[in-house]
């Protein structure tokens, strides 16, 4: 089992990105744990049923934190964040606060091209 966690702005395809809700509902099937990190306001109000998908959300902590938290309390097979590269792909940073966590990162238009 494997965790993953997903930024919402410019990776989700509710908030401009490609990532699709289907492929976050196929990692639950598979057995993974899937949640947010990101704003999870917006994935919320845009995704009818988002409560029988995601496991967790960062509500109120900083990226770098929560994954930190998450890594240290759910043990898995490996930690994955998918979302942006600043001035590449997206504002946020969300390859920096992977690194700082220890997560692998993926960036959300590999992610949608496959890489898992």
């Amino acid at each position: 089992m494997k965790v993953y966690a997903f930024d919402v702005d410019e990776t989700l395809e509710v908030s401009g990105g490609p990532v699709t809700m289907a492929s976050l509902m196929a990692l639950r099937v598979e057995g993974h744990i899937v949640g947010l990190c990101g704003n999870w306001a917006v994935a919320c109000a845009r995704s009818p049923g988002w409560q029988h998908l995601v496991s967790f959300m960062n509500v109120g902590v900083d990226k770098e934190t929560f994954l930190i938290t998450l890594r240290r309390f759910i043990p898995a097979e490996e930690h994955i964040m998918v979302g942006n590269v600043p001035g590449v792909s997206g504002v946020s940073d969300d390859i920096g606060a992977a690194r700082v966590a220890g997560w692998r990162f993926i960036r959300e238009s590999d992610f949608a091209a496959g890489v898992r």
